[in-house]
């Protein structure tokens, strides 16, 4: 089974540039009282950015963004904390990424880990999602982590929010 997510988290001040970059930004709550709400990154949305703010560069490896994206993911920060979590997991194996942006500015990341599926490696708490989430105001309570917490187990990808996740009107 695989999960494969890509969305831009934080409060809903951090979000709502989104919405008002693109026709295609949805904003979503993963679990029940949630405070960090997201909108998937979806090819629609990114291209929507792009369309504003140039493309710019790639880099070769880690999260799947331009620095145009990174530009624009600052400015939403402005008012409050944004990060970007994604995944590509396949069968255990795969990576995760974050970043993180406050005032405007990139403050962690990007981050990048590889698992190759045998659990071994840097504790669950310095995975780069857990180390976003947890800057975000997301605690672990009775859940396993952070990831878990926050319901990002609940959604192996961008359809499955658009399936089943709450939509929040802003």
């Amino acid at each position: 089974m695989g999960h494969s997510v890509r969305v831009f988290a934080g409060a809903l001040i951090s979000l709502r540039p989104f919405l008002e970059a693109s026709r295609h930004a949805k904003v979503f709550a993963l679990a029940p009282n949630a405070s960090v709400f997201i909108v998937p990154f979806t090819d629609d949305l990114q291209d929507d950015l792009h369309a504003q703010v140039g493309t710019g560069e790639w880099a070769e490896t880690g999260p799947r963004l331009s620095t145009g994206d990174m530009t624009f993911a600052g400015r939403a920060s402005s008012q409050a904390k944004l990060g970007y979590l994604e995944t590509e997991y396949f069968g255990g194996m795969g990576e995760q990424s974050g970043v993180l942006w406050s005032g405007g500015q990139l403050v962690l990341g990007p981050m990048t880990l590889a698992n190759s599926g045998d659990g071994a490696g840097r504790p669950k708490t310095l995975w780069p999602i857990n180390s976003v989430l947890r800057e975000l105001g997301i605690s672990v309570g009775g859940h396993f982590d952070e990831f878990d917490a926050f319901g990002l187990g609940g959604y192996r990808s961008n359809d499955s929010i658009f399936e089943r996740a709450q939509q929040i009107t802003v």
